[in-house]
Protein backbone atom coordinates (compact mmCIF):
# COMPACT_ATOMS: atom_id res chain seq x y z
CA UNK A 1 0.00 0.00 0.00
CA UNK A 2 1.21 3.46 -0.79
CA UNK A 3 -0.27 6.91 -0.83
CA UNK A 4 1.14 8.61 -3.91
CA UNK A 5 -0.21 12.13 -3.48
CA UNK A 6 -3.04 14.49 -2.62
CA UNK A 7 -5.07 16.99 -4.65
CA UNK A 8 -7.48 19.62 -3.38
CA UNK A 9 -10.67 20.22 -5.35
CA UNK A 10 -12.61 22.56 -3.05
CA UNK A 11 -11.73 24.93 -0.23
CA UNK A 12 -14.58 26.52 1.72
CA UNK A 13 -13.83 28.70 4.75
CA UNK A 14 -16.53 30.59 6.61
CA UNK A 15 -15.28 33.03 9.25
CA UNK A 16 -17.88 35.01 11.17
CA UNK A 17 -15.33 36.85 13.33
CA UNK A 18 -17.57 37.01 16.37
CA UNK A 19 -16.51 36.72 20.02
CA UNK A 20 -16.65 33.24 21.52
CA UNK A 21 -16.22 31.43 24.79
CA UNK A 22 -16.00 27.72 25.65
CA UNK A 23 -15.10 26.80 22.10
CA UNK A 24 -15.35 23.25 20.85
CA UNK A 25 -13.88 22.16 17.51
CA UNK A 26 -14.82 18.93 15.76
CA UNK A 27 -12.56 17.94 12.86
CA UNK A 28 -13.68 14.99 10.76
CA UNK A 29 -11.95 13.46 7.73
CA UNK A 30 -14.19 11.22 5.64
CA UNK A 31 -13.72 8.99 2.60
CA UNK A 32 -16.46 9.96 0.14
CA UNK A 33 -15.80 7.84 -2.97
CA UNK A 34 -13.29 5.41 -4.47
CA UNK A 35 -12.55 5.07 -8.19
CA UNK A 36 -10.10 2.93 -10.11
CA UNK A 37 -7.72 4.38 -12.66
CA UNK A 38 -4.14 3.81 -13.76
CA UNK A 39 -0.84 5.59 -14.16
CA UNK A 40 0.90 5.01 -17.46
CA UNK A 41 4.64 4.38 -17.08
CA UNK A 42 6.05 3.82 -20.52
CA UNK A 43 4.44 0.64 -21.87
CA UNK A 44 3.17 -0.44 -18.43
CA UNK A 45 0.09 0.71 -16.57
CA UNK A 46 0.02 0.73 -12.77
CA UNK A 47 -3.47 0.33 -11.31
CA UNK A 48 -4.31 2.90 -8.63
CA UNK A 49 -7.32 4.15 -6.72
CA UNK A 50 -8.44 7.75 -6.47
CA UNK A 51 -10.03 8.23 -3.05
CA UNK A 52 -12.23 11.33 -2.76
CA UNK A 53 -12.27 12.84 0.72
CA UNK A 54 -13.77 15.61 2.78
CA UNK A 55 -12.08 17.21 5.79
CA UNK A 56 -14.39 19.37 7.86
CA UNK A 57 -13.73 21.45 10.97
CA UNK A 58 -16.85 22.72 12.73
CA UNK A 59 -16.65 25.27 15.53
CA UNK A 60 -19.20 25.38 18.38
CA UNK A 61 -20.41 28.03 19.03
CA UNK A 62 -20.73 28.80 15.34
CA UNK A 63 -17.83 31.16 14.73
CA UNK A 64 -17.05 29.57 11.36
CA UNK A 65 -16.11 26.41 9.56
CA UNK A 66 -13.41 24.96 7.33
CA UNK A 67 -14.50 22.44 4.69
CA UNK A 68 -11.93 20.93 2.35
CA UNK A 69 -12.46 18.39 -0.41
CA UNK A 70 -10.00 16.58 -2.58
CA UNK A 71 -8.63 13.21 -3.50
CA UNK A 72 -5.77 10.96 -2.52
CA UNK A 73 -4.02 8.87 -5.13
CA UNK A 74 -3.51 5.48 -3.56
CA UNK A 75 -1.95 2.18 -4.62
CA UNK A 76 -3.49 -0.65 -2.57
CA UNK A 77 -2.16 -4.20 -2.29
CA UNK A 78 -5.20 -5.53 -4.14
CA UNK A 79 -7.24 -2.90 -5.95
CA UNK A 80 -10.02 -5.34 -6.93
CA UNK A 81 -10.59 -6.37 -3.30
CA UNK A 82 -10.58 -2.72 -2.21
CA UNK A 83 -13.08 -1.78 -4.93
CA UNK A 84 -15.39 -4.68 -4.09
CA UNK A 85 -15.33 -3.72 -0.37
CA UNK A 86 -16.17 -0.15 -1.33
CA UNK A 87 -18.98 -1.29 -3.64
CA UNK A 88 -20.53 -3.54 -0.98
CA UNK A 89 -20.12 -1.49 2.20
CA UNK A 90 -18.96 2.00 1.15
CA UNK A 91 -15.84 1.23 3.19
CA UNK A 92 -12.28 0.36 2.28
CA UNK A 93 -10.52 -2.49 4.08
CA UNK A 94 -9.67 -1.26 7.58
CA UNK A 95 -5.88 -1.24 7.08
CA UNK A 96 -6.22 0.96 3.97
CA UNK A 97 -8.83 3.21 5.51
CA UNK A 98 -6.63 3.84 8.56
CA UNK A 99 -3.63 4.61 6.35
CA UNK A 100 -5.61 7.13 4.27
CA UNK A 101 -7.26 8.83 7.27
CA UNK A 102 -3.89 9.14 9.04
CA UNK A 103 -2.38 10.54 5.83
CA UNK A 104 -5.18 13.13 5.73
CA UNK A 105 -4.53 14.12 9.35
CA UNK A 106 -0.80 14.54 8.62
CA UNK A 107 -1.17 16.42 5.30
CA UNK A 108 -4.44 18.34 5.61
CA UNK A 109 -4.32 19.43 9.27
CA UNK A 110 -1.37 21.84 8.76
CA UNK A 111 -3.12 23.33 5.72
CA UNK A 112 -6.40 23.73 7.64
CA UNK A 113 -4.42 25.26 10.53
CA UNK A 114 -2.93 27.77 8.08
CA UNK A 115 -6.41 28.57 6.74
CA UNK A 116 -7.73 29.09 10.28
CA UNK A 117 -4.96 31.62 10.90
CA UNK A 118 -5.49 33.32 7.54
CA UNK A 119 -9.21 33.76 8.19
CA UNK A 120 -8.72 34.63 11.89
CA UNK A 121 -10.44 31.52 13.18
CA UNK A 122 -9.22 29.68 16.28
CA UNK A 123 -6.65 26.96 15.54
CA UNK A 124 -8.31 23.64 14.69
CA UNK A 125 -5.94 21.75 17.01
CA UNK A 126 -4.56 22.50 20.45
CA UNK A 127 -1.14 24.01 20.14
CA UNK A 128 1.52 23.67 22.85
CA UNK A 129 1.81 26.60 25.26
CA UNK A 130 4.70 27.65 27.39
CA UNK A 131 3.91 28.87 30.90
CA UNK A 132 5.99 30.71 33.42
CA UNK A 133 7.30 28.52 36.18
CA UNK A 134 6.05 29.70 39.57
CA UNK A 135 8.65 30.21 42.29
CA UNK A 136 8.77 27.52 45.00
CA UNK A 137 7.69 29.98 47.74
CA UNK A 138 4.37 30.65 45.95
CA UNK A 139 3.68 26.93 45.57
CA UNK A 140 4.25 26.30 49.29
CA UNK A 141 2.01 29.25 50.27
CA UNK A 142 -0.83 27.81 48.18
CA UNK A 143 -0.38 24.37 49.77
CA UNK A 144 -0.58 25.83 53.27
CA UNK A 145 -3.70 27.87 52.44
CA UNK A 146 -5.47 24.70 51.24
CA UNK A 147 -4.88 23.00 54.63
Amino acid sequence: MAVLGINYTKLDVDAKNIPYANLSINTTPKIEAVNKTQIQTGKNAIPILVVDFSFNSVFTPDVGSINLKGNVVFQPKNEEHSLSEWSKNKKLPEEESVEIINYLFVKVTPFALFLSELFRLPPIISLPKMELKKPEAEKEDKKEKKK
